[in-house]
């Protein structure tokens, strides 16, 4: 469990650093002068989808993380901002749902409006769901999830839609599209600054408690 500040900046940046790797050892080999044009489409076309993998998945990982992190601060309703109090509602009333029982859901309305000193309960599982599809839409409500502030990717939202999620479900379904060695060292050099942004801004998110309410 992520108890403490150092445990979640350790999780953090085992994830990252593992991946900053694999992208640097597969741009490595691409770049390499010798390999023929043939193979340097295929690894390119492979690289794209890479990027896109450790993209999505770090962007799971460490949202996921945040929320462990602060599940385990035993923090209460009124400490800390709606988006929170958000995810652990809609997580006990998807389990409500389940019993089709009416007094559930007031049991659960009551406990928050009357009682907002109980503790918080912040789920951290199968939240930050990127449905296999991490466009800008998707982004942009996994920032709102975490709490973490979205405008530095409106700014990227055709790199993300267009470069990255495009291209890759183009490799992903078998069409013929080649990326060029500028373009895909070019999209690389993005994606390590997508990532390394998110990076920066849940673990601000966390030095600071900007997860307090204020």
């Amino acid at each position: 469990m992520i108890r403490t500040k150092e445990n979640f900046i350790d999780k953090i940046n085992e994830d990252h650093v593992w991946r900053l790797r694999e992208i640097a050892e597969l741009r490595a080999v691409i770049t390499d002068p010798k390999l023929s044009k043939t193979r340097l489409r295929a690894l390119s076309r492979s690289g794209v989808a890479l990027l896109y993998a450790h993209w999505e998945g770090f962007v799971k990982k460490s949202g996921s993380y945040v929320l462990e992190y602060l599940a385990m601060q035993r923090l209460s309703n009124n400490q800390l901002k709606i988006n929170y109090i958000a995810l652990g509602v809609k997580a006990r009333l998807d389990e409500s749902n389940k019993s089709r029982k009416f007094s559930m859901f007031g049991s659960i309305a009551d406990e928050i409006i009357s009682y907002p000193t109980n503790r918080a309960r912040v789920p951290f599982k199968k939240v930050v769901d990127t449905e296999g599809n991490l466009s800008s839409t998707v982004l942009q409500e996994i920032a709102w999830c975490v709490g973490i502030n979205y405008d530095f990717f409106k700014t990227k939202e055709k790199l993300i839609d267009q470069h990255l999620v495009g291209r890759r479900n183009h490799v992903a379904h078998g069409e013929q599209t080649y990326i060029e060695l500028d373009d895909y060292l070019a999209l690389s050099d993005e994606v390590l600054g997508l990532m390394g942004t998110f990076k920066n801004l849940i673990e601000n998110l966390v030095h600071s408690e900007e997860y307090l309410k204020v």
